[in-house]
């Protein structure tokens, strides 16, 4: 096989000797010279590998013939190249002119693609800058609505602390003025007393000072002696220190009666100046309409809303105190017992029905909202009811023994309390001590505690069917009674331990229009309230020493 040309430095190249033969080019596997060649295999060969390795079917040709065609071959084409040479280097301005004109469109395009997305960020940009705008609108116009409201909150919850405010200051300026009222009361009965007083210690010291006279001359004491001494018998008979310090003791006795009481009633509180005796005076009668045919008073929902039933039909009012409006509040036919608040939004009412015949009476009792809309019944064997200091119902069946208690937020009976030996015979009504009153006969009233244990008794000898209240502030006990030939009625003050401590503190003539006699009934202002069977009879009670 024939060696390649090796090549100087320079690129020519260089010829050399092999194996002892003068030659510029040889086989490299027999160091012959290049003497033909191969067209099958296409390479340069020697004379060994000619009869050797490419005989027939390979084609042979001479080196040299090879070599100038070859040579021809490749002077045929400079021509041709000299031409292309020509060609392409006419090409190096236009390239320029190309390159310099594709650099300028190109740099165009790219200018409009820079505008295009330099007018598409600001548009981005502007947009984002709206967008923050209005987010800041909006939260300066929430802020504002934020401090609106705040505002009118702040507003609202100053207006609603100023009302209760105004409300407490106007009831500590009632309570003040009430015992102003009472230090004047007081001031007014010992200066009078001071006054008699020191008249009788001056009227002593002018009698001393006659008797110091007329014993001075004979004929004196015997002229004036006999009017003298006249003058001292009657002043000694008047005993006026008796009476002065009588009196003074009624004063003290009463004033320590005098004393600041508070508490809730109906989830509401309460407080005012109470616990003496005084005088009850009728300051205004409230006309009850002619279409309550027969009134009677069942109780108290507020402290100006007065419970009046109609014994004919069974249906219910409310007459207020203060505007002096009555209107009716339940139309079913169901005679009610009793009503309390339990709070300012609920009221319970207990019931009876002629259509329970058993000792399990449902549907008794029922809750009313302040529209006297029904909220629930509660399943009780109960008639009578009343509201405790911790807002438990009380309520128990008449000719039972037992009372309950009662929660009115899930109508659980939390306590059952049985009294020994006794029945309830009508109103159950709680203390503020935890202790309960009950009617327990034509004419009684029993005082028990939560334990069932009897802790007083109040005998009402010789009324028929008394009625009795209690005031919730001061637990004191107001006995309605006929007075005599069931015409007049006459109320007792009596204290929760039975004592009576004043009788017939107020009278008052019963009307033809009913012949039962209502109840007296004692807001948690203070305000009395009695029914002739005309009228709502309002009495305020003043401190008499």
């Amino acid at each position: 096989m024939a060696s390649k040309f090796p090549t100087k430095k320079n690129g020519e190249v260089e010829l050399r000797t092999r194996k002892g033969h003068d030659m510029t080019w040889s086989c490299d596997d027999h160091g012959e010279p290049i003497k033909f060649y191969c067209l099958e295999h296409k390479l340069p060969i020697c004379h060994p590998c000619a009869t050797k390795d490419h005989q027939k079917p390979c084609k042979l040709k001479n080196i040299q013939d090879i070599i100038s065609q070859r040579r021809e071959n490749l002077d045929d084409k400079k021509p041709k190249i000299e031409e292309t040479k020509k060609r392409l280097k006419t090409l190096v301005s236009k390239i320029e002119t190309v390159a310099t004109s594709a650099s300028r469109s190109i740099d165009a395009v790219k200018d409009q693609v820079k505008m295009t997305f330099e007018d598409k960020l600001k548009s981005v940009r502007d947009k984002k800058v709206g967008m923050v705008r209005e987010i800041n609108e909006e939260a300066d116009e929430e802020i504002r609505m934020i401090h609106e409201k705040m505002n009118k909150r702040i507003k609202d919850c100053n207006t609603e602390i100023e009302k209760e405010e105004k409300i407490i200051k106007d009831k500590e300026a009632k309570l003040l003025s009430d015992t102003k009222t009472i230090s004047e009361v007081v001031t007014k009965k010992t200066n009078n007393l001071s006054c008699k007083n020191q008249h009788a210690i001056n009227t002593l010291m002018n009698i001393e000072s006659t008797i110091k006279r007329v014993n001075q001359h004979d004929e004196t004491l015997v002229n004036e002696a006999p009017q003298v001494l006249a003058s001292i018998d009657e002043n000694l008979s008047l005993n006026v220190h008796q009476d002065v310090s009588d009196c003074l003791d009624r004063i003290q006795s009463e004033v320590e009666r005098v004393k600041f009481v508070e508490r809730e009633v109906g989830g509401e509180y309460y407080g005012r100046i109470g616990g003496y005796i005084g005088k009850w005076e009728l300051v205004k009668s409230i006309h009850i309409p002619s279409v309550v045919n027969k009134p009677r008073v069942c109780g108290l929902v507020s402290d100006d809303e007065i419970c009046v039933r109609d014994e004919d039909n069974n249906v219910m009012y409310i007459t207020n105190i203060n505007t002096q409006h009555t209107e009716k509040v339940i139309d079913e036919g169901v005679w009610i017992t009793s009503c309390a608040p339990i709070d300012s939004n609920v009221i319970v009412c207990g019931k009876e029905r002629d259509d329970c015949t058993d000792d399990r009476l449902d549907g008794c009792i029922t809750l009313y909202d302040r529209q006297w809309k029904v909220i629930r019944d509660i399943s009780s064997n109960s008639v009578y009811v009343d509201v405790d200091k911790d807002g438990m119902i009380l309520t128990g069946q008449f000719d039972q023994s037992n009372i309950y208690i009662i929660n009115p937020a899930d109508d659980k009976i939390v306590n059952t309390i049985t009294m020994q030996g006794k029945v309830v015979w009508g109103e159950i009504q709680a203390l503020s001590s935890g202790d309960i009153v009950v009617c327990t006969g034509r004419n009684k009233y029993t005082v028990i505690s939560r334990s069932g244990e009897e802790k007083a008794v109040i005998h009402c000898d010789g009324s028929d069917w008394p009625q009795c209240r209690v005031d919730k502030l001061t637990d004191t006990l107001y006995i309605a009674y006929w007075g005599g030939a069931r015409n007049p009625i006459a109320v007792d003050q009596v204290s929760r331990d039975g004592i009576i401590q004043a009788r017939k503190i107020v009278e008052y003539e019963q009307s033809d229009r009913t012949n039962l006699l209502s109840p007296c009934l004692v807001t948690p202002t203070g305000n009395f309230i009695g029914c002739d069977g005309n009228k709502l009879l309002l009495y305020k009670k003043t401190l008499i020493l």
